[in-house]
């Protein structure tokens, strides 16, 4: 689909609630990359009906080279050492005369150039990591002073733990961005539902070649719930609807290793909820588990490196130490090692998703050369990641809905 590499990152409100996605290009200073991603329809994919926030250059906005996304769906990020001059405020003056919006980026302590631009943008990103809370004041109470209740929303990047998150969350600022989302402190006394156990229960089964098919089917047929979700994400659009109509049929079908990728994407599901935090962290463990299947090479198993790739977030996602969650289910000894000691063949798979997902794309590339993977392919790699998520995910929320009378305690 592509010869680029993007990542996209979440922007969330106070209560949760998805605000947007941060586009990141690995061509970040050239207008080439966004030209592509938008012609070929990889931009409307990847943020998903959702306001994207991308950064640009002066270079970029003088073309006018996000003037071609419909307003609305974009904000133009405009970097603090942009000056004024006759083509910067002629192209601003475009941008808003067609409904676009923008933002000032990275604000720090220090007043930049681009503070000039406030009175005409919506949004301003202060760096969370900046300073203490009276720091974050000061540079909140400068970049607002005069504008009143028409002043810019505040979007805090880099959160990385609960106290930037509080201290910006009682500030007032309106989006919040970083790691902090993806990595929430676990809590050891939380459960699982009865069918994801179970349906943890299974992978372990379900790995074992000496389990047939006919033992799988009887464990299965004990809950009914997971008998429902199960025919119901077989006979999903990802798996080209091939009219499953039980579960020995799906085995016959489409074989163990994708009976288990199913099975993994039920027990993500299983967590999902109305908050948009958790929405996506479900989403982007089972992004990470479809972008890690796709290293395969090099002695590596698809069907662990997806299994490891989903797992590496399964703690974040159940609340719940990881080591406990693994207890529950069976993987094999070069995936435990991977998940919890980020050694063995499978480690480098975990270490390239992060680095990925954090736009680290330089750091990225290398591990996937060491793997032996076309780092040209990473951008199509990505983008099939968060196709066949949303496919997938589909199927598994409207199987929840359609049975909430059926759902285990």
């Amino acid at each position: 689909m592509s010869d680029f590499a993007l990542v996209r990152q979440p922007v969330f409100g106070g209560t949760g609630s998805l605000l947007g996605y941060e586009i990141r290009f690995q061509d970040a200073d050239g207008p080439g990359s966004f030209a592509q991603c938008f012609l070929n329809g990889t931009f409307d994919l990847i943020r998903n009906r959702m306001p994207a926030f991308i950064t640009c250059t002066r270079d970029q906005l003088v073309a006018d080279a996000y003037l071609v996304a419909e307003p609305g769906s974009l904000i133009i990020m405009l970097p603090p050492s942009l000056t004024p001059d006759d083509e910067v405020n002629d192209a601003i003056a475009r941008v808003i005369g067609a409904g676009g919006v923008l933002a000032l980026d990275a604000v720090s302590t220090e007043p930049a150039a681009a503070e000039a631009f406030l009175p005409q943008v919506s949004w301003v990103r202060i760096d969370s990591r900046s300073g203490e809370p009276a720091t974050i004041n000061a540079i909140c109470d400068r970049v607002t002073r005069g504008l009143g209740k028409a002043g810019p929303r505040l979007v805090a990047s880099h959160v990385e733990d609960l106290n930037q998150y509080e201290a910006t969350l009682e500030r007032g600022f309106d989006g919040f961005q970083g790691t902090f989302f993806s990595r929430p402190e676990p809590l050891p006394a939380a459960d699982m539902p009865q069918s994801t156990v179970a349906a943890m229960r299974l992978m372990g089964l379900a790995r074992d070649q000496n389990i047939s098919d006919g033992q799988l089917e009887q464990v299965i047929a004990t809950d009914p719930v997971l008998t429902f979700q199960l025919l119901r994400l077989v006979n999903s659009a990802a798996l080209g609807g091939r009219g499953v109509a039980s579960i020995s049929q799906a085995l016959r079908l489409i074989g163990r290793n994708a009976f288990l990728r199913w099975l993994a994407v039920a027990v993500a599901a299983a967590r999902t909820s109305k908050n948009g935090v958790d929405r996506e962290l479900v989403r982007q463990a089972v992004e990470r588990g479809r972008l890690c299947e796709q290293l395969s090479g090099g002695g590596r198993d698809s069907g662990t490196l997806f299994l490891v790739g989903l797992f590496s977030l399964l703690d974040a996602v159940f609340r719940m130490p990881l080591p406990e969650i693994l207890e529950r289910v069976v993987l094999s000894a070069d995936a435990n090692e991977a998940l919890i000691d980020r050694t063995g063949p499978y480690a480098d798979a975990i270490n390239f998703v992060e680095s990925y997902e954090l736009g680290l794309f330089e750091n990225a590339t290398e591990i996937a050369k060491e793997m032996g993977v076309d780092p040209a392919k990473l951008g199509e790699f990505y983008t099939n990641a968060i196709t066949w998520t949303a496919d997938a995910l589909g199927a598994a929320l409207e199987s929840q809905e359609a049975a909430p009378a059926r759902k285990a305690s």
